[in-house]
């Protein structure tokens, strides 16, 4: 069978389902099911001309939470791109200008690819400026007097940190997907002990890595759109939203919110290579909706 025949079988399942289990899978704990969906959505985007579609994960904990093993990860399995924040002003996000000559920095070198950044809270305040240019805008600038030259920068990030409030609120705001990550229970270590020991002993380690890296490349080179005919209950499905939801989106930009709920419902479209549908809508508010619920209220 043809690799693509494969993958259209795995379109016709539940590639959310399906797929996210194999990321990451010895992280222990339930917080993580969320996170590994959402990263393969992450995973999936790309940008449309003239309109940012990439999303952004944030991962906030204190050590021992599986943070760095997610990102580790990423970087094995995935070709994710690794970057302590404690050495970029040495080894050179965003670049500089010495003598007369413009250097592209690593941003510009990672052009295209998952960009983990460990220990985001421990960048300086610069390098925060590029990396927020970077997720914004795809692309970024360094000036030198009247030389003045930009660079392709189209990462999807995937980020840590221990202290929220190190990071500049405006690059908070570019994270579709923050998340609290916690120490896990004795109670759910205890049920996954029969799992960790059968990974020690060889058991059941199929690894399906490459078959999530092939289908996320296979599935970002289809488009999507809304049928016309959808866009009512679409617009509707939003609407409702904004106006019914208990959270507190009053500080929340469209942004962070409504363009956020779009690039959701866009990357799952193009994970099941199909068009943008209402019940893609509202997974990406009610994903959105509990986010923003849980991360907002744990960060006061």
């Amino acid at each position: 069978m043809a690799v693509e025949d494969y993958f259209q079988i795995i379109a016709k399942e539940n590639p959310l389902e399906f797929l996210s289990k194999h990321i990451c899978p010895y992280l222990v704990g339930t917080q993580w099911d969320i996170i590994r969906k959402c990263s393969l959505l992450m995973g999936v985007t790309n940008d449309r001309p003239n309109m940012r579609m990439r999303l952004h994960i944030l991962l906030c904990g204190g050590p021992g939470t599986g943070k760095s093993e997610f990102l580790g990860w990423w970087q094995q399995k995935m070709d994710g791109v690794f970057i302590n924040s404690e050495l970029t002003s040495k080894t050179g996000l965003v670049g500089d200008a010495r003598g007369k000559t413009i250097h592209p920095g690593l941003l510009a070198r990672s052009n295209g690819s998952v960009l983990l950044v460990d220990e985001l809270d421990k960048m300086s305040i610069e390098d925060q400026n590029g990396l927020l240019q970077a997720m914004e805008e795809g692309e970024y600038v360094i000036t030198k007097g009247k030389n003045r030259q930009s660079f392709k920068a189209e990462v999807r990030v995937i980020a840590t940190c221990n202290d929220i409030n190190k990071i500049q609120q405006p690059l908070v705001d570019r994270f579709d997907f923050p998340f609290k990550v916690a120490r896990v229970s004795r109670i759910q270590r205890a049920e996954y002990v029969s799992n960790i020991i059968d990974s020690f002993m060889g058991k059941n380690a199929k690894d399906y890595s490459l078959v999530v890296k092939g289908y996320l490349y296979w599935a970002r080179v289809a488009k999507t759109r809304i049928e016309p005919d959808d866009e009512p209950a679409i617009k509707k499905a939003i609407k409702d939203y904004i106006l019914n939801t208990d959270a507190n989106i009053e500080g929340v930009s469209y942004r962070s919110l409504e363009f956020s709920i779009l690039r959701i419902a866009y990357a799952l479209a193009l994970l099941e290579r199909s068009k943008i549908k209402e019940q893609h809508i509202n997974f990406a508010i009610e994903t959105k909706d509990t986010i923003l619920k849980n991360f907002m209220g744990s960060a006061k």
